[in-house]
């Protein structure tokens, strides 16, 4: 087995130039000493998984050694990760996925997030309400979307899937080191719930890492959810728990919106970048966003600008406020509102964007600035999984914030979204529009900065990809996509190297604030300075969070699958 943390047999491939024409030469055998922690790429050609956390890692593999397909693995990855990353990702959040069959050729889409309670209300709500506690729960989708992934690709045994995840949840698992500051730094704030600090304090203080944490409520949950699938949820005994809390605590979500939830099978949305067709998932997700990044960026000379110059930064983060406005005034739900997908990725509307780049720096602003910037804000994860067959999965899945609602469902060691959050109450701060495309109602659909994707080249998958990170996520995707197709560089390398980030990250914020990382030049930072961009020390930007990018290139000669994860955090990868 190969992984990132004992590596001997990895082996490196050379540059991927010309948008992966070039064949990834399996020579170069490092055998010497034991790789350091994500500083090159891991390669198999059986299967490979890159995702959230290393033990739920090894859950996805064990089910791909013993013949699972990679939907059979996205779900024992997600469960463990439910367990695991419990502040990140759980049955009660949302998601969505793109899902290859190679044998078949098909590529599909599924949309499961949640959507906004029959009682939702924006004159019900106002900033906190929506953002933390019972009411900005959303009905939940992640349950109900895995069963439907699984039904669609899967050949193991669904309650098989769920073995590493009650294990963990029964018999207790050391809490990591990112776990345990991530329980520790709210306190204060998530604290003020009985049932968070029920299942995350002891004696009102925080477990210190590798302290061992049971939660028996969850286990036995799952145990239903392992037997009688999303059913148990939906309509049966833990719907009925959740249904109930809601009624005594004053929540929204009732048993006729669980029952009435329905996953969505969508048709991926797609365009072509350098050769490559580029495939997402539908609004709500952001897809859509970074997509819209790269067909600005194709219009331009990357090679000859060079890369993390003054003025490839400058392209980029230019390209990347106006996808983001773009996003902010159209993404929605479209049973709601028209999005008018084609023409973002038109070249039509990407030779608008450069024309407004050459004009100069658009500093992109809400009108009204309704709440201060918030640190690293955001709860999602991102997997990307390729099996013996050639089977892919893109999947993201999320809370939305740390600990999402921040409440935990009494009896059930679950705990709910802040979809709600993600709704305009009446405005959108973009734009002034009354109501704007993100309007809180009933059954619809908020949106996600979740973006999966894939790339296929002469009909043949080359790249999976995705991220997390709130409002980092979209840029932190199309920034090693470039570094890969452009540059040359293997995929751990161009998820390892510096970025820009842009803005406050958190949805509400935007921005002004241009920060570069370390390794960017102190003469690229001083003229960056000098075309008027507010730039940061490094270390003193109003949020951090350069997203969490995991991503698996397919050799074109090979077929070899070589992976990286996201350097910092808890992602991990591994592959045989």
């Amino acid at each position: 087995m190969l992984t990132h943390w004992k590596s001997h047999w990895t082996r490196s491939p050379r540059p991927l130039a010309a948008g992966l024409a070039a064949s990834v030469a399996l020579t170069a055998l490092i055998a010497s000493t034991p790789a350091a922690a994500l500083d090159r790429p891991i390669v198999g050609n059986n299967g490979m998984i890159v995702a959230g956390h290393p033990r739920a890692v090894e859950a996805g593999l064990k089910v791909l050694r013993s013949g699972g397909t990679a939907c059979d693995a996205s779900i024992a990855v997600a469960t463990s990760l439910s367990v695991l990353m419990t502040d990140m990702m759980g049955p009660l959040g949302s998601g969505y996925a793109l899902l290859w069959n190679a044998s078949k050729k098909e590529l599909t889409a599924i949309d499961y997030n949640g959507v906004a309670p029959l009682a939702a209300d924006p004159k019900k709500f106002d900033m906190d309400k929506k953002r933390r506690g019972i009411m900005a729960m959303t009905v939940p989708g992640n349950l109900k979307g895995w069963e439907a992934v699984h039904k669609k690709c899967g050949k193991k045994k669904w309650s098989d899937l769920w073995s590493d995840a009650i294990y963990l949840a029964d018999n207790g698992r050391p809490l990591d080191t990112d776990s345990a500051f991530h329980i520790r730094r709210h306190i204060t704030e998530l604290g003020i719930y009985e049932t968070w600090a029920k299942e995350f304090l002891a004696d009102g203080k925080a477990l210190p890492a590798g302290a061992i944490h049971v939660r028996k409520e969850l286990a036995e949950t799952y145990r239903k959810f392992a037997q009688s699938g999303s059913k148990a949820l939906y309509d049966g005994p833990v719907g009925d728990q959740v249904a109930d809390f809601m009624a005594k605590n004053g929540g929204l979500i009732t048993k006729e919106d669980l029952a009435k939830y329905k996953v969505k099978w969508v048709k991926p949305i797609s365009m072509t970048y350098q050769g490559y067709t580029v495939y997402g998932v539908p609004p709500s997700s952001s897809s859509i966003t970074w997509m819209e990044i790269l067909k600005v960026m194709e219009g331009y000379d990357l090679k000859t600008m060079g890369h993390n110059s003054a003025e490839y930064l400058r392209t980029f983060a230019e390209a990347t406020k106006h996808a983001y406005l773009d996003a902010y005034k159209h993404v929605a739900d479209p049973a709601f509102v028209k999005v008018p997908v084609d023409r973002l990725l038109s070249e039509a509307r990407a030779a608008e964007i450069r024309a407004e780049i050459a004009k100069g720096r658009f500093d992109m602003k809400p009108i009204k600035l309704t709440m201060a910037p918030t640190p690293e804000n955001h709860s999602t994860s991102h997997m990307v999984i390729v099996d013996r067959w050639g089977n892919a999965v893109s999947m993201t899945n999320t809370l939305g914030n740390f600990f999402g609602s921040g409440v935990v469902v009494a009896g059930t060691g679950m705990l709910g979204s802040n979809g709600m959050d993600w709704f305009d109450l009446e405005v959108n701060i973009w734009t002034g529009e009354r109501p704007g495309n993100l309007v809180m109602a009933p059954g619809k659909r908020n949106r996600w900065t979740l973006s999966p994707g894939m790339m296929f080249k002469d009909d043949k998958l080359a790249v999976l990809v995705g991220g997390a990170g709130a409002e980092s996520t979209m840029f932190a995707i199309a920034q090693p996509i470039i570094n890969v197709l452009t540059f040359g560089m293997n995929v751990q390398e161009a998820l390892n190297a510096p970025r820009f980030l842009w803005g406050d990250t958190y949805h509400y914020t935007g921005g002004t604030q241009l920060h570069l990382e370390r390794g960017i030049t102190d003469e690229v930072r001083a003229k960056m300075k000098e075309l008027g961009y507010e730039v940061p020390e490094i270390g003193k930007h109003s949020n951090l969070a350069r997203g969490t990018t995991n991503m698996i290139l397919i050799d074109p000669q090979s077929g070899a699958y070589w992976g990286g994860a996201a350097p910092l955090g808890r992602d991990s990868l591994a592959g045989y």
